[in-house]
């Protein structure tokens, strides 16, 4: 499969934040194609890298195969909800932490996992981790409505959630499961109210679905408490959401930590990303960034 470029979001930002010196450990909680990663090794720092996502730890051994057998990175196959465990375990000291709670361009246009709007015949599957059980067709089978509903409004602040989720119940009950791509991207179509918009009509449902799948918020108000914890003093916590859900649980977070003195928020007001980088990565326009430094 030909490896597809993926732009690392507001890059400029995050590096400067981190403030990253010499020798130091940092955390990239989400290596995907390894580009904040590669920065922050640039800089003579070293670097622990979490991915649960095979494909990703796999296409980078070879890039980065050299800083590996260095042992300036440490790759590790894990959801960063298991950050505390693994840090300990490696006996570490960490001088600053990022989470890009974003997917790579890899992930969003790959043509196995039903994520991506291309290739109707795909199966609705949206594991990130294929170690994980359960697949989105299964959640659209086996969710009351209430649930799926909850799942579409919560997840992917989708408008006409209810409409849809009828919509899924209606066939259900009729016998008609919806198993592929084109199956459900053909249902959202038919059952919302059309608006003109410059995103695709079903992206809020296939977001929710994905978030549901790989229990993306769970995972990400396990870890949040964890990465205080392990931080050194003066350490910083940067996150790059890109919805509002990630966004809020980081944003409860930080001034629960302000408010017990854990440290400050640099960032009283989201960092935007600028006009010129998302003229050059449309990915990046809904991005987020915040800032958390902790107590010297």
């Amino acid at each position: 499969m030909t490896k597809i470029k993926h732009i690392p979001v507001m890059l400029i930002e995050t590096i400067r934040a981190l403030d990253i010196k010499p020798d130091q450990w940092y955390v990239d909680a989400t290596f995907g194609q390894g580009g904040h990663s590669r920065e922050i090794l640039n800089r003579g720092a070293k670097v622990v890298a979490f991915d649960y996502d095979q494909n990703n730890i796999e296409a980078n051994q070879d890039t980065f195969a050299l800083e590996i057998k260095a042992k300036s990175l440490i790759l590790i196959r894990e959801n960063f909800a298991q950050l505390e465990r693994i840090i300990s375990e490696l006996d570490l000291s960490i001088a600053g932490i990022l989470f890009d709670f974003g997917t790579t361009s890899e992930q969003l246009l790959s043509t196995d996992r039903g994520i991506s709007f291309e290739g109707e015949d795909q199966e609705l599957d949206m594991r990130l981790d294929d170690r994980l059980g359960v697949k989105a067709r299964d959640l659209l089978a086996v969710l009351g409505e209430k649930q799926l509903q909850k799942i579409l409004e919560v997840f992917g602040g989708e408008r006409e959630a209810k409409k849809i989720t009828r919509t899924i119940i209606k066939k259900r009950r009729a016998g008609e499961f919806i198993t592929t791509v084109g199956q459900l991207v053909k249902l959202v179509r038919d059952t919302k109210t059309h608006r003109p918009s410059r995103i695709h009509p079903a992206t809020k449902v296939f977001q929710a679905l994905r978030i549901a799948v790989n229990d993306e918020l769970s995972s990400i108000d396990r870890a949040l408490p964890q990465a205080i914890k392990i931080l050194k003093p003066g350490g910083k916590i940067i996150t790059i959401a890109f919805h509002q859900g990630d966004d809020r649980i980081v944003k409860n977070y930080f001034r629960e930590w302000e408010r017990v003195n854990k440290g400050q928020q640099l960032t009283k007001k989201v960092i935007k990303p600028t006009a010129e980088e998302i003229s050059n990565n449309p990915g990046a326009r809904s991005s987020r960034m915040r800032i958390f430094e902790k107590n010297k």
